[in-house]
């Protein structure tokens, strides 16, 4: 394969971020950090410096997100504490 094809065809990270991105849009949290976490070291390594940012975007959306979600449950169960000390 000459440079030029290379340059046309997706690398295995961008095509792991594009899955990971389609995963966020659709709510399938789970899946996009699996996606992610097929990511190796090794692979890292050969990244452009465009395509280690698109990763830590990526990463930083997750924790964002596992953040609302953490605070979402706490404010339900203060809910439900609340409602258990009215009705105990």
């Amino acid at each position: 394969m000459n440079p030029e094809e290379q340059l046309l065809e997706p690398s295995k990270i961008r095509s792991l971020l594009i899955k990971a991105q389609i995963a966020l849009k659709e709510n399938r949290y789970e899946e996009a950090l699996s996606i992610i976490q097929e990511i190796n070291a090794e692979d890292m390594a050969g990244l452009s410096s465009e395509e280690l940012q698109a990763v830590g975007r990526v990463l930083a959306y997750l924790k964002e997100l596992s953040e609302e979600k953490k605070q979402f449950l706490v404010e339900e169960l203060k809910k439900i504490q609340a409602a258990k000390q009215y009705l105990g």
